[in-house]
């Protein structure tokens, strides 16, 4: 696969939103390829996270490179959570995945500035919330995420547990994300 390279790709990549859902068949294949491409089989089989119990996003952003190939993948959430015990309605990120070939592009943030834009159209998502693995936590401090200092409870297997098997980090929909705190996700993680 061939990505363009360059700092502006806006103009070589199309970015598509939809319902996982609604995707056709081709569309499918062609998450199924990126899916193998990011997780080769073999490489990930013993993933200490195939044992959680995970939310499959309802939505999704997908990158398109210029030459036609899905670039990147983002999984978008709407949750009804709590705060130190107060409802919040927030938005989350997760599955993001982009093609080895087309790294450090910023396909992957094209899609997530395309997931924050929907939660900006929702009229109550407070913050975003994502988990992802330490080494990825420069990544999106860039994009303008916070780390999550405090306790993360998420729902497995119908127990409430605290999540630590990866990090949390919040971004300002509404109003600043917590970067403290209790927060439960009042189901499984993303």
């Amino acid at each position: 696969m061939r990505f363009p390279v360059g700092k502006d790709i806006r103009l070589k990549a199309n970015v598509a939103f939809t319902a996982v859902a609604d995707l056709n068949a081709g569309e499918r294949d062609a998450v199924d390829v990126l899916s193998r491409a990011v997780y080769p089989p073999a490489e990930w089989a013993d993933w200490p996270g195939r044992k959680l119990e995970w939310e499959k996003p309802p939505r999704c952003v997908r990158v398109w490179g210029g030459d036609g190939e899905l670039a990147s993948y983002i999984g978008v959430v709407l949750r009804q959570a709590t705060h130190d015990g107060r409802a919040v309605p927030i938005g989350g990120i997760g599955g993001v995945k982009t093609h080895p070939a087309a790294r450090g592009r910023g396909y992957a943030a094209l899609g997530v500035q395309r997931a924050i834009e929907f939660f900006q159209e929702q009229a109550d998502v407070m913050f975003a919330l994502l988990v992802c693995e330490p080494d990825l936590i420069p990544y999106y401090a860039r994009l303008g995420w916070r780390e999550f200092g405090g306790t993360l409870l998420v729902r497995q297997y119908g127990a409430i547990v605290e999540f630590t098997f990866d990090r949390t980090m919040t971004l300002r929909v509404r109003r600043d994300g917590p970067i403290d705190g209790v927060i439960d996700l009042c189901g499984p993680p993303w």
